[in-house]
């Protein structure tokens, strides 16, 4: 009896391991988990040492030495991941950006974006988007003001966020025309550099459409908002 139930724990383990495999192998397919991050290499590691536990009940050294050398190379992943998180540096502005406009976004992919693009001081009248015209580039206030304008009617305020984010991937027409409205801090990508980008590694499209579509979707809540509420005098 003593016997069986010992066995069975160590089946179990194996058991463990495989649907950890199974599961981590199913999320990255999935896109819930990244290849290039943490889980997955944590997911295959810990796989790996329940194959390893359950090995004990019924030696085999060929599933040994592949589950060992699975548990070595998920420890080298990890240590890697750290070591290139670590060595990166955001200066204040762009950690405030990364914060605010691309919090999910591995470091390594921020850092790209962050590089595509450039910082400038923006004065009042600048136009960074033209009713109608197309949107060649993507804007992220940081500082300052802008007036969003429809028909040359003042129709929202922004204050911090992404510009342009509607229609830069495709470069089509712009909706509004955004206008600096006082001294302004702006980053600004070219729509041809996110589009390279993009060609050449789907996991940063994936990213960088998840956070511009919140962008959108975080606006149009702002908008429908302010269309509820009663006007003063009303």
């Amino acid at each position: 009896m003593t016997q069986f139930l010992d066995t069975s724990v160590y089946d179990w383990a194996g058991y463990a391991g495989v649907a950890i495999y199974l599961g981590a192998y199913i999320a990255l397919q999935l896109g819930l988990i990244r290849g290039t991050g943490y889980r997955y290499a944590t997911l295959n590691m810990v796989a790996a040492i329940f194959f390893l536990i359950s090995l004990y009940a019924e030696f085999n050294l060929a599933s040994a030495i592949v589950q060992s050398c699975w548990v070595v190379i998920s420890i080298v992943g990890i240590t890697r991941v750290f070591l290139i998180n670590h060595r990166l540096r955001f200066t204040d502005e762009e950690a405030r950006l990364v914060r605010r406009g691309l919090q999910d976004m591995p470091k390594p992919m921020s850092r790209r974006f962050l590089n595509a693009g450039v910082w400038r001081e923006v004065q009042p009248g600048f136009e960074l988007t033209n009713e109608g015209e197309p949107v060649s580039q993507l804007h992220f206030l940081s500082e300052g003001k802008a007036g969003v304008y429809f028909n040359d009617s003042i129709v929202a305020e922004i204050r911090e966020g992404f510009i342009g984010e509607m229609n830069v991937m495709e470069s089509g027409p712009a909706s509004a025309t955004v206008r600096i409205e006082t001294p302004s801090r702006v980053f600004s990508v070219s729509g041809d550099n996110l589009r390279r980008m993009s060609r050449s590694d789907a996991e940063f499209r994936a990213f960088l459409d998840q956070h511009l579509n919140a962008a959108v979707k975080s606006k149009l809540i702002e908008a429908n908002t302010k269309m509820t509420q009663p006007q003063a005098g009303e």
